[in-house]
Parts: C-alpha cells; structure tokens; sequence
C-alpha cells in the first residue's frame, strides 16, 4: 500500500482559525437572548474556547516556527485568554450582554484543557512515529 503525505499550507489553518473567532466575534455581537439552564452559559465558554485553543494549536503545528511545542501550546492557551478577555470587554458595548469574569474563567479554562490535550496527543503521535520508524530500521537485514 503507497501511503502519501498530504502536505497542508501553515496559511490553510491559520485562515480556518480566524473565521472561528470571527464567528465567536459575531455571536457575542448579538443582542438575542436564548434562555439557557443555569450556569449552561459557562459549559458552552468552555467548549467553545477550548475549541479556539486547539485550532490556534492545529495552526501553530504548520506555521514556520521554531520553538518548542511546549512554547507554541502556551503561546495557545495565552491567545486563547486574551481573546475570551477581549470578547468580554466587547459584550461590555453590545445591548442586552453582560461583561462576567466567570465566563472569562470557562474560556481560559477551556483553552488550558484543549491544550493538555493537544500536547498528550502530540506526544502520542510523535512517539508512534518514532516506534514505527525504529521497527522499520531493524527489520532492514544486515549484510554481514
């Protein structure tokens, strides 16, 4: 089986990132008002935020810099926060929304869980590429 690498531009990610925070932009820009139980409002800042988080991970994973992913996942999780800071600061000036450091708290937690996330999963991959190399080195026959 002829396995090929699907090589995606850094620029491809980066794109997909900002229209989803745009989008998290224009939802905090509406002035509708959905009745949700208590406290769904913070579950939804999670998921949504750590959503963020990953994505600005996925982004970061293709963009040409050299640092390590340790460095990029906190550079992550740090955007992460600044923008569910700033979203909450924007619903400050948006009719029929209220400025709550509580979501501020589910964004940022949300983004320090996505990027856990990341870095097990990064790590996973890049030890089963190592293993799947290695097995490949020592099955080659050596010649003697």
């Amino acid at each position: 089986m002829i396995r090929r690498k699907i090589k995606i531009h850094w620029t491809f990610p980066c794109i997909l990132t900002v229209v989803y925070a745009y989008s998290i932009f224009l939802a905090s820009s509406s002035d509708v008002s959905v009745p949700l139980p208590y406290h769904t409002d913070k579950l939804i800042h999670f998921v949504e935020f750590g959503l963020l988080c990953l994505m600005i991970c996925w982004s970061f994973s293709f963009a040409p810099i050299r640092i390590k992913r340790i460095y990029k996942i906190v550079m992550a999780i740090g955007i992460t926060s600044l923008y569910g800071m700033s979203d909450e600061s924007h619903q400050f000036f948006t009719p029929h929304r209220s400025v709550d450091v509580f979501d501020w708290l589910a964004d940022t937690t949300g983004a320090i869980t996505a990027g856990l996330l990341w870095y097990i999963i990064a790590c996973k991959w890049q030890t089963k590429g190592k293993l799947s190399a290695a097995d490949k080195i020592s099955s080659i026959p050596k010649s003697g």
